[in-house]
């Protein structure tokens, strides 16, 4: 599942409005649509609009633009751009296409949308390099197999199996972090109704992060974005708290856990006999 602007889109738009920018007739062409504008530049504004809607991007500015109250930030400089949040630019670019007829907006708004876009690109494509989290699919069960493969020979097919099985179930979601399209890391997290040592009472349960897998993260700024995602998940669903575990002789499992904000509970031995 895609919850980011994609960067394909991005190139596009610039390229699109770029293009704008550098024609005066074009411009005057935005501000006057409708009045003796050639075609075929009617249909570019088209595609630009249907871009934005079948790329996910309005969307995600919508949501954006809830997040902000509905009235999202006022930004009038390079300076306001670059100091804004993701959320914030996104809130922005959701209101500038809803403001206006977007015919009377380009001629207006044309170079801020710039000014907006160049921002989110530049920081799609700084976190294409550190690695982008999203919720996975099915359609990922192939690479979440590799993964698990590379990790622990032997595993891939079982793990692939189990995880097939959360993707039906409304409680429990699973998290992947990609760097240039290979994944490198994943979280899988559902929400436990049973008793959770150490945390408080909650009627829609307490979310459990039940494992997280890694390439490889020194770090440490991957496992801290997937716990990030499975937080954020588990907020969505209700949930008060996130709790994890791991082995008692696990020092590095404990380490990641502590920097992502987790706090030690309790500490138990289990025991098993034949019977």
């Amino acid at each position: 599942m895609e919850d980011c602007i994609r960067t394909d889109w991005l190139e596009r738009s610039l390229v699109f409005l770029k293009d704008i920018l550098d024609s005066p007739e074009k411009l005057s062409w935005c501000r006057g649509f409708g009045n003796d504008v050639p075609k075929d530049f009617q249909e570019e504004v088209g595609e630009f609009l249907l871009g934005y809607r079948e790329s996910g991007a309005e969307k995600i500015c919508r949501v954006a633009l809830r997040s902000l109250g509905g009235e999202g930030i006022r930004l009038s400089s390079g300076e306001d751009v670059k100091s804004a949040s993701d959320a914030e630019l996104e809130g922005r670019l959701a209101g500038l296409m809803d403001d206006d007829s977007p015919f009377v907006l380009y001629g207006m708004s044309s170079g801020l949308l710039y000014e907006l876009l160049s921002e989110l690109l530049m920081r799609r494509q700084k976190a294409e390099k550190e690695g982008i989290v999203s919720r996975l699919s099915e359609d990922d069960l192939p690479d979440v197999a590799a993964l698990s493969e590379g990790l622990r020979p032997g595993s891939g097919e079982a793990v692939s199996r189990s995880f097939r099985r959360q993707m039906t179930d409304p409680k429990a979601a699973l998290f992947g972090c990609r760097r240039e399209n290979d994944l490198i890391g994943l979280a899988h997290a559902r929400i436990r109704s049973d008793y959770v040592e150490g945390a408080r009472e909650c009627p829609d349960g307490v979310a459990y992060l039940e494992g997280i897998y890694l390439k490889e993260d020194p770090a440490g700024l991957l496992s801290r974005k997937l716990i990030s995602a499975v937080a954020d998940w588990a907020k969505e669903m209700g949930c008060r708290e996130l709790a994890a575990d791991c082995e008692l002789d696990d020092a590095a499992g404990a380490a990641l856990r502590e920097a992502a904000g987790f706090k030690e509970t309790a500490r138990i031995i289990c025991y098993i006999r034949e019977v």
